[in-house]
């Protein structure tokens, strides 16, 4: 499980396409699609550069009035998958 003192990035094997208020993601490798709504394109926008998560945490916190406990119970988990899926690695 990616935990906080990880630093992460996305891989460069998907494209990735605005849809009115979601990201959808295609990865190539694997064929398959995904859709991030708001909140997961702020993450996935921000995993374009090597980015502790951290610091994302703090980002999302400040953004959207979320506790640092709650805001980390819900994205680090989705971040485990993101890096189970090959869609991020470790810088």
């Amino acid at each position: 499980m990616i935990d906080r003192s990880a630093v992460l990035r996305r891989t460069d094997d998907h494209v990735s396409a605005p849809l009115e208020e979601s990201l959808v993601m295609m990865d190539i490798d694997a064929g398959r699609y995904y859709m991030l709504d708001g909140v997961a394109s702020v993450v996935w926008a921000r995993l374009a550069e090597p980015t502790p998560v951290s610091d994302l945490i703090a980002d999302l916190c400040g953004r959207y009035e979320v506790k640092p406990e709650r805001c980390e119970a819900d994205v680090l988990p989705f971040l485990t998958q993101l890096h189970e899926k090959g869609l991020v690695q470790q810088a």
